[in-house]
């Protein structure tokens, strides 16, 4: 009732943009069923690079970075204003976008297809008019579906990712960001765009991101400016540690026109950060700093093959099926075996 009830709110162009942005992601998904590591693996498959980086928590620093520089573009900036509860519930809001995301990158083929169609769901119900002057393209409106905007956000997560990655933990080859980026193809269709629709190799991806980043089309108007304000000034991102990560992982252009402060004492704290926060990462066992998605993404492979899951994929999951750990997925159901002496 509640979607027909939207469907029919909407003007007549945006029910037909609508059903053609539908019709699209539908050739999106059957290019997600064909290219995927299979109904356990996921989209991706234990053997991926998208893996490697995102089963890393410190990914998840550049969330502030990313969401800047998405807010940059005037369409963006207006349809999180215009159409998103990120003022009256910012926390529960990251929340749940973190979740979609590990469902995305650790969940099973089912889970990852389903995440997918909320997010694309959910776009479907943000598009507007944007202020007057605001417009980089002259037609006065925006859709969250539509490919430019789509093309732009999962833009800065694919750069944000390897930023913050060689950043913390370590360099990354130029063959391993290669193979990254090929892998975005398959999490462009999970938003809505084929791989034609994308820039063809990292190389063409980075001229094209370059350009974005030093043209027109971003400015940082009076709506990214508020929505930056409350970013910085949430219960949880309130001081100065948040704005120092965000300004030594941002662009130099992009953290002067959102007024970061950078100067000697900033740059020294920065560099003392980031070498501290390297060090500890490294030093840490894995298998205790990787995220309980991707734990849970093991627990669920070696079941599945009968192996014997190890214990820290074992207490995590059990543990989230009783409160709800950060960074988890849905926990994985597991029949303890007879002969289980751990």
């Amino acid at each position: 009732m509640q979607a027909k009830s939207m469907w029919r709110s909407m003007p007549p162009d945006v029910q037909q943009q609508h059903g053609q942005d539908s019709e699209h992601f539908r050739k999106c998904l059957d290019y997600l069923r064909e290219q995927s590591a299979g109904e356990l693996e996921g989209i991706y498959g234990p053997d991926s690079m998208t893996w490697v980086l995102y089963r890393e928590p410190v990914i998840l620093l550049g969330g502030l970075r990313a969401i800047l520089l998405q807010i940059a573009h005037p369409a963006v900036a207006s349809g999180v204003s215009q159409n998103s509860n990120f003022r009256g519930d910012l926390l529960g809001r990251a929340r749940r976008t973190y979740t979609a995301m590990y469902q995305l990158v650790f969940g099973g083929l089912r889970e990852a297809m389903g995440a997918a169609k909320r997010v694309h769901s959910i776009h479907g119900r943000v598009y507007g008019s944007l202020p007057a002057g605001a417009d980089p393209r002259g037609d006065g409106r925006y859709r969250a579906n539509d490919p430019a905007l789509l093309r732009w956000v999962l833009a800065t997560l694919i750069d944000g990712a390897i930023v913050v990655f060689e950043t913390f933990v370590r360099p990354l080859s130029l063959e391993e960001k290669r193979r990254y980026y090929q892998e975005t193809r398959l999490a462009a269709a999970q938003f809505g765009l084929l791989p034609e629709q994308m820039p063809p190799t990292l190389e063409a991806f980075y001229a094209w991101y370059d350009e974005q980043l030093a043209g027109e089309t971003l400015r940082v108007e009076d709506t990214a400016l508020e929505l930056a304000s409350l970013l910085f000034n949430s219960p949880f991102t309130r001081g100065q540690l948040d704005e120092l990560l965000t300004a030594g992982l941002l662009p130099e252009r992009w953290r002067e026109t959102y007024g970061l402060a950078w100067g000697t004492g900033e740059q020294r704290a920065w560099k003392l950060l980031k070498g501290t926060m390297r060090r500890a990462i490294n030093l840490t066992p894995p298998t205790l700093r990787y995220v309980t998605a991707w734990h849970q993404a093991q627990l669920r492979l070696a079941l599945a093959r009968g192996e014997r899951p190890t214990v820290m994929a074992r207490v995590l999951n059990t543990l989230d099926s009783y409160v709800d750990v950060p960074f988890s997925i849905r926990p994985v159901a597991v029949k303890a075996p007879t002969d289980d002496k751990d």
